[in-house]
């Protein structure tokens, strides 16, 4: 295993703590005079979903799980599992919707992306920063007030609802930040 420094866990990153995987959710740096800094890390059980807050003293070092991230495509949804082709191999893998949480609100046919597995498990799905998606449902578009930059809901591909510019009206595409979930 990778040993980082505490300071080095950013959002996102994966950590094996007791034996137990943790994806970072959120992090905090406190300093109090001369007794040194401490970091919170607020995570999420990768495995059952559990939320932690795990508290160290600057210095200390974590593993960082041993994870193999590999190049896939998503291609289908049977009701309860999603179905991914490994690119490298032509294995097709199924997750169950509960794994990928968030995830599912951006899944389309044909969907380039990464996965990520420990002990030949899929535990993680890597989506792409921004994914263009075409509006299916929306408001009639305003097209004569561009002056404001006010939004209006809308529903893409995927069956998300976002806010989209007032102007945006059925059947447009638009780049929307999957981390975010504002249009890009």
């Amino acid at each position: 295993m990778v040993k980082i420094d505490v300071s080095g866990a950013k959002r996102g990153v994966i950590l094996d703590i007791e034996g137990s995987l943790y994806k970072i959710t959120d992090t905090g740096h406190t300093h109090t005079g001369r007794w040194g800094a401490t970091y919170n890390l607020k995570a999420k059980n990768v495995v059952t979903g559990a939320n932690n807050t795990f508290t160290y003293k600057s210095g200390t070092m974590l593993e960082n799980a041993d994870l193999s991230t590999m190049n896939a495509t998503y291609l289908y949804n049977d009701g309860t599992n999603y179905s991914f082709m490994i690119n490298d191999t032509g294995e097709i893998v199924e997750i169950s919707d509960d794994d990928l949480g968030d995830s599912v609100d951006y899944l389309k046919d044909n969907l380039e992306l990464f996965v990520q597995m420990y002990n030949e498990n899929i535990i993680w799905v890597v989506l792409p920063k921004i994914i263009t998606f075409t509006i299916t449902s929306t408001l009639p578009a305003d097209r004569g007030n561009r002056a404001n930059a006010w939004t209006k809901p809308a529903t893409i591909e995927t069956g998300l609802e976002i806010q989209v510019p007032s102007h945006k009206s059925e059947g447009d595409e638009i780049s929307v930040n999957t981390e975010t979930g504002a249009v890009a």
